[in-house]
């Protein structure tokens, strides 16, 4: 094992073996076959692929390192070149499947915020018919939540994705949107029935419907709230009640989620206090996915946690207002480093969390920062192929270096929806 409190250093490339971790400087990413500019050495034949390069020195970096490089020793020469062509030859193609693999999955995310973006005009549309009482409208919501329940239920290996920054102007539906998919998502691994999942997605969606008929001067107010503005914010889950109550075709299942969303396990929620199990269930999820979505998505971006922050937030800080079995499957659906969150890698990458691995929740998938690579072409891979790799730790956007910042482009409103297809594989 190397000494860990060796710094970064060059050495000749005939000083490399097995074992020994690099970077590549000077050597442009579309230039080599190796998938990564930092790597460890596995074999001889790619020291020999490197010298086929041209390439004469590289970084070593110690810690990395499983040992030190040795003396200079003579290159192998012509009698290596079969050997160096194929391992050569190797990377090449798995280097070029990966990358035919980020391009399917990049037309695949193409699609799916295409799909976003569909579902959030359609909901736009429905929520506003909805707000003045239009029963055409809770037709519509209903096919609309069955088409997301189908999704759901179909694909046991759906996977979330982090989806464009949406105007602020819009934050009430693709909140609302946000809230459905992240309740049904748990509600489908807590095993509801169908007419459960549409109850459920139904409540999630209109949830906050009551806010209508407060002003909106209220509503965005930053800072304190005055106690009269507070107590008129607690009335919306009454009047969300109310409203749809008053339309005979929205589903009875769904009002307990409009009006007990704010409703804590403890009995310090409102507007009744309710706790434990007096909270219906589909409320009770509802409730989970609101306070992470709105931990996420502040009004002020400034005040946002990163979705991993959140989950830790929630379960270290805020565990007794929440039913804690669906709490932990809240965590366990959106996975150990959720979408959003920016994590460095053990070659000192940093990438950022694009999609869970429902099989290993150690190993998302990830899009990563390499200067070498356009921005518009970045790498994305998947940790359950790259044995090598993990994550170390997560990063707090605001420890980010700006060049990283503004090439990842961590969201600092982020959205989900569902891949139908399920993980690449």
């Amino acid at each position: 094992m190397s000494d860990l409190n060796m710094p970064e250093y060059k050495v000749s490339v005939d000083q490399l073996k097995p074992g020994v971790f690099i970077r590549l400087e000077r050597v442009n990413w579309f230039n080599h076959p190796f998938l990564f500019s930092s790597f460890k050495i596995r074999s001889e034949e790619e020291i020999e692929v490197l010298r086929s390069l041209g390439v004469t020195e590289a970084i070593c970096i110690p810690e990395k390192s499983d040992c030190l490089p040795g003396p200079a020793g003579a290159a192998r020469g012509a009698a290596a070149k079969p050997a160096t062509d194929k391992a050569s030859e190797d990377l090449w193609r798995i280097k070029k499947e990966r990358i035919e693999r980020l391009r399917k999955k990049k037309a695949r995310i193409a699609e799916c915020e295409e799909r976003y973006a569909a579902s959030l005009k359609d909901l736009t549309r429905i929520l506003q018919g909805l707000s003045r009482g239009n029963s055409q409208s809770v037709l519509e919501a209903l096919a609309f939540v069955e088409r997301l329940r189908d999704h759901f239920l179909s694909d046991a290996e759906s996977t979330l994705h982090l989806m464009n920054v949406l105007p602020q102007s819009e934050r009430v539906y693709s909140h609302a949107l946000n809230v459905a998919v992240l309740s049904m998502m748990v509600g489908r691994d807590a095993g509801l029935d169908a007419q459960a999942m549409v109850d459920l997605g139904m409540g999630a969606l209109f949830h906050d419907i009551g806010e209508t008929r407060i002003e909106k001067r209220v509503l965005r107010k930053r800072g304190n709230l005055t106690k009269p503005e507070r107590e008129l914010i607690e009335k919306h889950p009454q009047y969300g009640q109310e409203m749809l109550g008053a339309i005979a075709e929205f589903p009875r299942g769904s009002l307990p989620a409009v009006l007990q969303h704010h409703e804590r396990h403890d009995g310090s929620g409102y507007p009744a206090g309710l706790a434990g199990e007096d909270i219906a269930l589909v409320a009770r999820i509802v409730a989970i996915a609101d306070v992470y979505d709105n931990h996420c998505n502040h009004p002020d971006p400034e005040e946002s946690f990163t979705p991993y922050l959140a989950l830790s937030y929630m379960f270290t800080q805020q565990k007794k207002l929440f039913d804690k079995d669906l709490l932990a499957l809240f965590i366990r659906c959106l996975g150990v480093y959720p979408p959003g969150t920016v994590v460095q890698l053990s070659n000192g990458s940093i990438g950022m969390v694009m999609a869970v691995n429902p099989d290993n929740q150690l190993c998302p998938s990830l899009v990563l920062y390499d200067p070498q690579i356009p921005k518009k072409e970045a790498l994305i891979i998947d940790l359950a192929d790259e044995p090598d790799l993990k994550v170390e730790k997560s990063i707090r956007l605001k420890h980010l270096p700006q060049e990283i910042f503004d090439y990842l482009s961590p969201r600092t409103r982020i959205t989900y929806f569902v891949e139908p297809d399920g993980n690449v594989r």
